[in-house]
């Protein structure tokens, strides 16, 4: 156990909003059995997947995976969630999102002065370290790295950004 965290990528369907995409996510093995129209609709968005003797498919895919960066995911829950926690939760993220997190990495590696001030770390039973050591950084410049491919590479216009965590 621990705390696993994570960007996935949904694809925006005309016609569907996210609630909607998201929902039809969830019972995709359910619809691709009716063939329904709902299920005509988002088949040329379905990716398949293969992993460990395993097969499915689903409308999202991972773009980003962290483990155990509880300052991540702190500026997540703080940044996205208004402060609520919750062991499972998705939410969507912006590129303005994107854009302050990456200020912010940008921010604590230039200054190693208080980086509790801009990235401070979150307590939790499963969240690992609570130190501001080179582990600490080297998880900032971690995310510094998936941050900054996302921002110049990940299309907001055409698909949803969603942070995933679980612990």
């Amino acid at each position: 156990m621990g705390l696993d965290m994570y960007l996935f990528s949904l694809a925006r369907i005309e016609g569907m909003d996210y609630v909607e995409i998201h929902s039809v996510n969830m019972r995709l093995r359910e619809l691709e059995e009716k063939q329904n129209d709902i299920y005509q609709k988002v088949k040329p968005h379905i990716k398949h997947f293969e992993e460990f003797d395993m097969s499915w498919k689903s409308l999202m895919e991972e773009v980003a995976y962290w483990r155990k960066a509880n300052q991540i995911h702190n500026w997540f829950v703080e940044n996205i969630r208004n402060g609520e926690d919750d062991p499972c939760f998705t939410e969507i993220v912006t590129k303005q999102n994107l854009e302050d997190l990456y200020n912010l990495c940008l921010k604590v590696l230039t200054n190693k002065k208080n980086p509790q001030d801009s990235l401070p770390t979150r307590p939790g039973s499963f969240f690992g370290y609570y130190g501001y050591d080179d582990f600490y950084y080297m998880q900032i410049e971690e995310t510094k790295s998936i941050v900054e491919n996302l921002l110049d590479n990940f299309n907001f216009k055409t698909h949803y950004l969603m942070y995933q965590c679980s612990w």
